[in-house]
């Protein structure tokens, strides 16, 4: 973190899938997402082996949670559906 830089809070989720190529599908199905308040929140996605890597961070601690939440959420129903297709 650089001082004067407005995101003070971050957060690494790493979720575990069973290949690379569903990681590599659940970061593109999250890409074109869009952020409500990007002066506020920042989320990056990579896929790392079999994992999506989610770095977020945010301006206070609130708006990180509910930030993070609500990528869970998606990254939930995106599991759920690859669940039901395989």
């Amino acid at each position: 973190m650089n001082k004067g830089d407005p995101f003070e809070h971050s957060l690494r989720l790493e979720v575990p899938f069973e290949n690379s190529r569903q990681a590599d599908v659940a970061r593109k199905v999250l890409l074109p997402d869009p952020i409500m308040k990007p002066e506020d929140f920042h989320v990056r996605y990579s896929a790392q082996d079999s994992k999506l890597v989610c770095d977020f961070e945010s301006v206070d601690e609130r708006i990180l949670r509910v930030g993070v939440n609500s990528v869970i959420e998606s990254i939930k129903t995106i599991i759920e559906t690859m669940d039901e297709l395989c």
